[in-house]
C-alpha cells in the first residue's frame, strides 16, 4: 500500500513537471514570435522611411539636374550663395554702368566655400577698373568685404525647393574715398539682408531685401543704402547634364544722402530701379550667367548725369569634396 502511495506522488510530481515545461516553452515561444513581429515591424517601419525620404525630393531634372551650386540664381541680386558641404567655388563677376559722360565697372573676383549645407563663407576683391562722371577720371582697388550666409530654411517636397537666408558681410576701407570718382566709402561698413527663393523643375522665383549701414571717417560719412530686389526664372529644355534657364530681375537701391565734413550734402543720395533679362548656363563643374539691365526709375538728388544700360556677367568654376560630383 505505501508502495502504491509512493508510485501515485512520483506520477502526480512527473505531471507537474511537464506542464511546467510545456507552459515555458509556450512563453518562450510567444516571446520569440513577438520578437520577431516587433523586428520585421522595424524593418517595414525603416523601409517605409526610407521610401517616404526619397520621394520627399524632387526629381533630378530640369532646374534639379545638377548639384545646388549649379543650380539657377540671381545674377545682380545678393546672396543665395549656399553651397553642399566642403565644395568651393572661383567666381569672376563684372559688371559696366553706362551713360552720358557717366562711367562706373566693377570686377569682382570671388571665392566660396561651403562650411555645411547650411552655412557658406564668402570673400570678395573688387576693382574699379575705370571710373567717369564728365570730366572726372579714376580707377583701383575698391572696399574688399567678407560674408557669411546662413540657411535657416532649407526644405524640400516631391515638387520643389524652399530656402531662407540670412546675410550679413563687413567691409574694409581698401578703396579710396578721396579719389574722384571714389573707389570706397572711405570707412568700414556692415551689411545685413534676408533672401528666400523656391524652385521647381521648371521655374524659380526670388525675393532679397538688405541695408547697407556705412560707418564715418572723421566727419564724412557715405549714406546708408537700403536694397529691395525680386526675379523669376524658367528653365530652358536642354540636356540631362546641362541646365539652361531665362531669368528677369527687378534691382532696387536707394541712397541716403552722404554728410561731408560734418555738413550733409544734398546732392547726393536717389533711388534707381533695374530691370535685368539674363540666360543661365551650367554644368557640373562651371556655370555662366549674363544679362543687360535697364532702368525703369531712376531718380538722383541734386543735378546728377544718368545710367542708361547696364552690362553683367558672372563666371564661376566649381569643385566638390566628393567625387561623384566630378
Amino acid at each position: 500500500m505505501k508502495r502504491l502511495n509512493f508510485l501515485l506522488v512520483l506520477l502526480a510530481a512527473m505531471n507537474l513537471t511537464l506542464n511546467l515545461e510545456a507552459s515555458t516553452e509556450k512563453k518562450v515561444g510567444t516571446s520569440d514570435k513577438k520578437e520577431d513581429s516587433d523586428k520585421t515591424k522595424d524593418s517595414v517601419e525603416k523601409k517605409d522611411d526610407a521610401k517616404k525620404e526619397e520621394e520627399e525630393e524632387p526629381p533630378k531634372i530640369g532646374n534639379f539636374a545638377l548639384p545646388t551650386s549649379q543650380q539657377p540664381g540671381p545674377l545682380f541680386g545678393f546672396g543665395q550663395n549656399i553651397i553642399d558641404n566642403k565644395e568651393t567655388q572661383i567666381y569672376f563677376f563684372a559688371d559696366g554702368f553706362y551713360g552720358r559722360d557717366k562711367i562706373t565697372t566693377d570686377l569682382i573676383p570671388s571665392l566660396l566655400y561651403g562650411i555645411s549645407d547650411d552655412l557658406s563663407i564668402y570673400f570678395n576683391f573688387p576693382i574699379n577698373p575705370r571710373l567717369r562722371d564728365g570730366l572726372d577720371k579714376s580707377y583701383g582697388k575698391s572696399d574688399f568685404f567678407l560674408q557669411l550666409e546662413y540657411a535657416f530654411i532649407n526644405s524640400k517636397t516631391k515638387t520643389h525647393t524652399n530656402q531662407a537666408t540670412l546675410v550679413g558681410n563687413v567691409t574694409f576701407p581698401t578703396g579710396s574715398i578721396k579719389k574722384n570718382p571714389q573707389t570706397g566709402f572711405g570707412s568700414s561698413s556692415i551689411f545685413v539682408g534676408l533672401t528666400y527663393n523656391r524652385t521647381y523643375v521648371d521655374w524659380m522665383g526670388f525675393t532679397s531685401q538688405g541695408a547697407i549701414v556705412t560707418m564715418f571717417d572723421g566727419r564724412n560719412k557715405i549714406g546708408n543704402q537700403y536694397i529691395y530686389q525680386c526675379g523669376i526664372a524658367r528653365n530652358i529644355p536642354s540636356p540631362p547634364d546641362r541646365i539652361y534657364a531665362f531669368m528677369l530681375e527687378l534691382d532696387g537701391q536707394y541712397y541716403e544722402r552722404n554728410i561731408i565734413k560734418g555738413k550733409i550734402d544734398h546732392s547726393s543720395g536717389g533711388n534707381i530701379v533695374l530691370i535685368t533679362p539674363s540666360l543661365w548656363f551650367s554644368n557640373k563643374r562651371q556655370l555662366l550667367q549674363f544679362g543687360i539691365s535697364f532702368p525703369v526709375a531712376q531718380h538722383w538728388f541734386g543735378e546728377k548725369r544718368k545710367f542708361n544700360w547696364v552690362f553683367n556677367i558672372n563666371w564661376a568654376l566649381s569643385f566638390y569634396s566628393d567625387d561623384k560630383k566630378k
